[in-house]
């Protein structure tokens, strides 16, 4: 009786709570004889499906979290790292999980600093940090709907690292994102179309917070020659379609989707050199800021009106 109750309680060991008793010794062992350098990636994957039910959820990395003042702001709990492995858990053991879930969980790991505090403090020796990034590239490459947050210096990790991925596949989401920023308007993707200028355009100082600063632009070039990423490019006019100059006669055009659609716009470092640099102290960068709101804004109202006419059919 006492080997059969031994046997049962084996067998249910790996669906209950007490899991952990065996895994988090095994985690703590296995990281510290393996490295992402040195190790398959197949092992890798294995180790970190086991770091899941390793994770005893004591909270400990929530403490240390460098994006906890982001969570009490913006109240998404998978901001916090315990609540990412809640989750995560789930999708792991083959869990249906709705839309609003796996955006949740992708913008808590996009929203990660990879300060990698909480893998520092991890009782159970989970190398959180890693795990991060392997599920933030994963849920990218899932995920339909476009991710505006890619084009913020949160990227910044994921373009350090890469050279890990395939070309096509660091390129994928980036690409369908900035189509999506774009919106219709398909002069920039289409330059041989022939298209209108509006007659009556009401131009960009006309709506916005700083139109009475954007007068003062004489279209001197300033802002161009002073832009490190123009700099970057031997032929910058194909490769960020609009310059910082020409971004400016777009606005006071009336033309702010050719703006909106613009690679420079989504390139811009927000180094303020080209406003620091302008002579008429015109809000170039802080202008840039706005267009990027206006275009998110944008989208997501447009993913909003599908979400209700996907619920409504």
């Amino acid at each position: 009786m006492h080997i059969l109750a031994v046997f049962l309680g084996l067998a249910y060991l790996p669906f209950s709570k007490m899991f952990h008793l065996i895994l988090t010794p095994l985690s703590l062992l296995t990281n510290a004889v393996m490295g992402p350098e040195k190790s398959n990636s197949i092992n890798v994957m294995t180790r970190q499906m086991m770091e899941l039910d390793a994770c005893t959820h004591c909270g400990t990395c929530n403490q240390y979290c460098s994006a906890m003042m982001v969570y009490k702001a913006w109240g998404n709990p998978c901001i916090l790292p315990s609540e990412k492995m809640t989750f995560l858990k789930l999708m792991a053991h083959g869990k249906s999980l709705n839309q609003a879930q796996r955006g949740a969980i992708l913008e808590g790991v996009y929203l990660c600093t990879n300060c990698d505090r909480c893998t520092v403090v991890c009782p159970a020796g989970i190398n959180l940090k890693q795990l991060w990034l392997n599920v933030r590239e994963e849920l990218l490459q899932q995920q339909e709907a476009p991710q505006p947050i890619m084009f913020s210096p949160l990227s910044l990790v994921r373009s350090l690292n890469r050279q890990d991925l395939p070309p096509e596949t660091y390129q994928k989401p980036l690409t369908a994102t900035g189509r999506a920023l774009a919106g219709d308007f398909k002069v920039l993707t289409e330059p041989a179309k022939i298209f209108s200028l509006p007659i009556n355009a009401v131009s960009y100082q006309d709506a916005r917070l700083l139109a009475n600063n954007f007068t003062a632009c004489f279209g001197c070039q300033t802002c161009t020659t002073s832009c490190p990423v123009v700099k970057n490019y031997e032929n910058p006019e194909a490769e960020l379609d609009l310059l910082p100059h020409q971004i400016m006669y777009c606005l006071a055009s009336g033309l702010t989707e050719i703006a909106l659609g613009s690679r420079m716009l989504w390139s811009c470092l927000t180094c303020y050199q080209c406003q620091e640099n302008c002579p008429q102290q015109v809000q170039v960068t802080d202008i840039f800021y706005e267009l990027k709101n206006q275009a998110v804004q944008n989208l997501a109202e447009i993913n909003a009106l599908k979400t209700m006419k996907i619920r409504a059919n």
